[in-house]
């Protein structure tokens, strides 16, 4: 009954769509929002189709009934971490039902890619270098930021409203007609999209298929792949351990494990106690090679300046893995299709991947040297390669967008590593610009994290960052009554819940900046002009326009902090407001308040930097600590900022 009531529903839209055309009615650009970019053009690619957008939209709100529901998740969470060993044969079933079976899947020519941290960047490089070179690609990845359609792409886009839906309920259709005879059971929402894009892969007749695990990889819903071309394993770090355990050598070999007999393995540099784990599990496993990859100067880019389209140095790492996989990837896809070889780019034929002479420190110890791991050798980079590496664009890290008065730098990190790693790019570059600016600057953090994640480990870091204020809020964009779109709807939590994790990211924030501004302030003037500190002048050179903090006295030698007003931490020397802090109920609250700061004037304490003639400063905004809250805020400030840069 419910496949004919899909079957009318598709006849239904066809006529409705002869009747009123193609084209949707324009709607509301949002203009009254002075904090969104209002950059966003109406689609001319067909997904602005009304009739489209609604079967889309009936696609989602389905997909969204086969999400877990945060009691049932906590019930999981509280069970051996062995229950996920049935999950592989149950999401074959489930596969079989769909008519994908394993011997079908094993027709896709996969890079299969784990890790903490990293793992989506090194995904969109491959994907980028391969579709440069001419290859068709399938991208499958999670989570989505702003649309659940971003998690299957072809040649870099995701897959359009028509399409989605059509593949969406070909799938869901085949599983409801089979329900019945298997005791009403459905896949959950990751293995059914999973299930999906294999699909999705298999009929769109791509050459290459990126698939980025899940979460672990051992049990992973993808890890049903039985013949990858190449196996990459990502920075591991601490994450997940209520599921993948508490110690870095239980989660590598989770990650490990998606490694395959006869297949090769290419690992970033791990430490020792991982890196053992991972070759060990890879040798067990009986992979033809396991290899850590050079550092990103043994390769030979021609003379030309390595541009990378992702900001941050790690991911100069991240170019390295991608390369060794790319590189993999092309040379088997020679040997099986020698005639597409011989016809194809000149660029990709087999002696553009000479060895590079060696420009690294052989003798550089690592890991892999420690554990016996061969480390693989650096090449000629093929032009395609470079271009793609230059043209990888993967929104909502270390991704910046500028407005008017205002800077934007989102990065989706929330480990205790990443986010230090998206401290040091975000002071890193936001120094920069205020160096270009040349006027003053108010830094605001707007953070919010998931699960039962450390709020303080998170937190820690981002001190060093001397914001002026810090928003906290849920994941909610707050742009519909239900306060999210069918998209971004999550039964994982409540909004309940995420307000009271709000609330205690704020409390730890304002313990973490009182411990260390007492700290700051109880050095003497002394100390701090015989050890500068970044934390002291970079609070300093923002509210202050002269340096009289370095023109100590011997009396200003002895002293120590005085008495603290309620706003303002204070010395003999200097004076140093508070942050201002604050939890609001959603996105564009957050938004809406950190874009009051450029409003507002400069106070008799922040004397301008130009001449003293008052200025309303640049605001810079960090947005971090979870991707879904970088999706709800690309979401607010503009949703095509998923498809193309904002800046």
């Amino acid at each position: 009954m419910y496949v004919v009531r899909r079957h009318l529903q598709k006849l239904f839209d066809f006529g409705m769509k002869e009747m009123i055309g193609s084209k949707a009615p324009s709607g509301m650009s949002g203009g009254n929002r002075p904090w969104t970019m209002n950059l966003a053009k109406k689609s001319t690619n067909g997904n602005g189709d009304s009739v489209a957008g609604s079967r889309y939209e009936e696609a989602v709100n389905e997909l969204n009934t086969l999400q877990s529901n945060a009691s049932v998740l906590a019930q999981v969470k509280r069970k051996n971490k062995d229950h996920g060993k049935n999950n592989l044969e149950q999401v074959q079933k489930f596969a079989e039902r769909a008519g994908l079976t394993l011997d079908k899947l094993d027709k896709l020519s996969i890079i299969h890619v784990s890790g903490t941290k990293g793992k989506g960047s090194v995904c969109a490089l491959c994907e980028s270098m391969l579709r440069a070179s001419g290859y068709k690609t399938g991208f499958f990845s999670s989570p989505h930021l702003v649309e659940v359609r971003e998690r299957i792409r072809i040649n870099g886009k995701p897959l359009a409203k028509d399409a989605f839906s059509e593949y969406f309920f070909t799938i869901f259709d085949r599983l409801q007609e089979t329900k019945a005879s298997h005791g009403g059971a459905m896949p959950a929402y990751f293995r059914f999209l999973t299930i999906m894009a294999f699909h999705v892969f298999l009929k769109e007749k791509v050459d290459v298929a990126v698939i980025e695990v899940g979460l672990g990889g051992s049990y992973d819903c993808t890890n049903i792949i039985r013949k990858p071309v190449v196996v990459g394993i990502t920075s591991l770090g601490l994450d997940h351990m209520a599921i993948l355990g508490d110690t870095i050598e239980e989660i590598a070999w989770h990650k490990a494990a998606i490694s395959k007999p006869g297949r090769p393995a290419f690992t970033v540099e791990q430490q020792e106690g991982a890196m053992n784990v991972v070759m060990d599990t890879a040798n067990k496993i009986g992979v033809s090679s396991i290899q850590c990859i050079p550092d990103i100067s043994c390769y030979d880019f021609s003379g030309i300046k390595l541009r990378l389209g992702l900001a941050g140095r790690h991911q100069l790492t991240n170019a390295s893995l991608a390369l060794q996989l790319c590189k993999t990837w092309v040379q088997n896809y020679q040997e099986i299709n020698p005639q597409q070889y011989k016809d194809g780019p000149e660029s990709l034929r087999t002696d553009a991947f000479l060895p590079a002479e060696a420009v690294g420190d052989p003798e550089l110890e690592s890991s892999a040297a420690r554990v016996g791991m061969p480390v693989a050798e650096g090449f000629v980079v093929p032009c395609h390669f470079m271009k793609g590496l230059e043209e990888c664009y993967w929104p909502g890290r270390n991704q910046v967008v500028k407005g008017e008065n205002l800077t934007y730098y989102i990065d989706g990190a929330h480990t205790p590593r990443s986010i230090t790693v998206c401290q040091e790019w975000f002071i890193s570059a936001a120094d920069e610009e205020a160096w270009i600016l040349d006027r003053p600057i108010k830094r605001i953090l707007i953070f919010n994290s998931t699960g039962n994640r450390d709020e303080y480990s998170l937190l820690k870091p981002l001190t060093d960052c001397q914001f002026d204020g810090a928003a906290f809020c849920p994941n909610i964009t707050g742009e519909s009554v239900s306060g999210n779109s069918a998209d971004q709807t999550t039964f994982n939590t409540t909004n309940e819940k995420q307000l009271a994790r709000c609330k205690c990211n704020l409390i730890a924030f304002e313990n973490l900046v009182e411990e260390e501004a007492q700290s700051d302030l109880l050095l003497t003037i002394q100390d701090v002009a015989k050890y500068p500190s970044r934390e002291w002048h970079s609070r300093q050179s923002r509210h202050r326009a002269t340096s009289s903090i370095c023109k100590s006295t011997p009396s200003n030698d002895a002293r120590r902090l005085q008495s603290v007003p309620q706003n303002m931490y204070q010395t003999d020397s200097v004076k140093v407001p508070k942050a201002a802090t604050k939890v609001l109920d959603s996105i564009s609250d957050a938004l809406h308040w950190a874009a009051t700061w450029a409003d507002q004037e400069l106070t008799p304490e922040e004397p301008s930097l130009n001449g003293g003639k008052k200025q309303k400063p640049h605001v810079q905004v960090l947005i971090t600590g979870s991707l879904h809250l970088v999706g709800g805020v690309i979401k607010v400030l503009d949703p095509e900022l998923v498809n193309r840069p904002g800046s």
